[in-house]
């Protein structure tokens, strides 16, 4: 009994799919409950005078459980869905957590905003050449914290490779809550055994950021994922990834990870994350180097091809 009862604890519910995975996901649970309701259990048990009943009790059921997971598909869909009026005039509250891998933001209606008259004012004169910050001779956790955040993606799918596990990531744009992909099975090359989602955030991630990648683990049916951000978890997300086989990797022990490496693969991980500008932040949407802009609202990091792309990131606050 008690084993039983743990594991309903760490398994999520079908409802708990379908609200934190793609909406494709909700979308098939919907037509599968459609298709039992209307066309299976009446073949399977229409037929029989004493298990006709069972048609009456649960058609409807199914037809419920189509329609609320039709439901939750529609507002899954609808919550992903760009809009034309999103965030491109749009700068982070201080309250909110900044992260440097937050989606880009999309066009503006007329008339022009402060941010895009922001835009035009600086794209009137060449970007100024950001400095290129000194290379570290050294690991540390001051290192990690400064990686913009495609160095750090792609740090942490370098380190797998040297570990000897073949990992890839994915492409620029919305990522559905994974970005590095873990294969693992010698006999099945091409079937992922793992994911790793990567955040990083000026603060500790909680327990939703988790619970989406719980439901990439379904949707992709593996058993292992792994979340990987400088600024370490909330509780809440820590306790939730304990019952759900999901392995936190904050800053700390990253570093030691890093540090336990022999030396040359150590330093070569160190030159891979240090070469040329390593944190001035990638423009999410078309993954060039992007510049410091100024509105307003406060400074904020600019694509150098606006009007052309209008990706816009939070400017990180300044250390204290």
């Amino acid at each position: 009994m008690t084993r039983r009862s743990r594991r309903s604890r760490r398994e999520p519910g079908l409802i708990e799919i379908a609200a934190t995975s793609d909406w494709k996901v909700s979308a098939g649970m919907s037509a599968f409950c459609a298709l039992a309701g209307g066309i299976v259990i009446p073949a399977l048990f229409g037929g029989s005078r004493i298990l006709a009943s069972l048609v009456i009790l649960l058609s409807p059921i199914a037809w419920i459980m189509a329609i609320a997971f039709g439901f939750i598909s529609l507002m899954r869909y609808l919550k992903t869905r760009p809009t034309p009026a999103s965030s491109a005039a749009r700068t982070p509250s201080r309250a909110e957590p900044i992260a440097r891998s937050a989606p880009a933001s999309t066009a503006v209606s007329p008339p022009l905003s402060s941010l895009d008259k922001a835009f035009l004012r600086c794209a009137a004169e060449p970007p100024a050449t950001e400095a290129v910050a000194e290379r570290p001779t050294a690991w540390s956790r001051e290192l990690i914290d400064r990686i913009e955040w495609k160095r750090f993606e792609d740090l942490c799918c370098e380190f797998y490779r040297i570990k000897g596990i073949r990992a890839e990531t994915t492409r620029l744009g919305a990522d559905g809550g994974v970005d590095i992909r873990l294969f693992q099975d010698d006999s099945d090359p091409q079937r992922c055994t793992a994911v790793v989602q990567c955040k990083a955030w000026n603060q500790a991630v909680g327990v939703r950021a988790v619970r989406e990648l719980r439901g990439v683990m379904a949707h992709e049916k593996v058993e292992k994922a792994f979340f990987m951000a400088p600024n370490g978890f909330t509780d809440d997300a820590r306790a939730f990834a304990a019952e759900n086989r999901i392995t936190l990797l904050d800053g700390k022990l990253f570093l030691a990870m890093l540090e336990r490496l022999p030396a040359e693969p150590r330093q070569q991980l160190l030159d891979f994350a240090t070469a040329g500008d390593w944190t001035t932040p990638t423009c999410p949407s078309c993954g060039i180097k992007m510049t410091a802009r100024d509105s307003k609202r406060g400074g904020f990091w600019g694509c150098v091809s606006y009007p052309k792309c209008r990706g816009t990131l939070p400017m990180r606050a300044a250390a204290t």
